[in-house]
């Protein structure tokens, strides 16, 4: 008997979760407009960076 609640209990919480994830509201496009325009920017700073590793490295060579 206490099995059988069990399932039933376990039952519940994974129909809850995918109504839940059913649900659930969808993506604007103003968000993914930002994050677009974020990972175009993360990606400028990490080519920045990267360059002036490059020129910190070529200056530390001529020495």
């Amino acid at each position: 008997m206490i099995a059988w609640i069990a399932i039933g209990v376990l039952l519940v919480l994974v129909v809850g979760l995918l109504a839940t994830y059913v649900l659930r509201p969808g993506r604007s496009p103003a968000e993914d407009a930002q994050t677009a325009a974020a990972i175009g920017n993360m990606d400028e700073a990490q080519s920045e960076a990267d360059t002036k590793r490059d020129e910190k490295r070529s200056a530390a060579a001529l020495l």
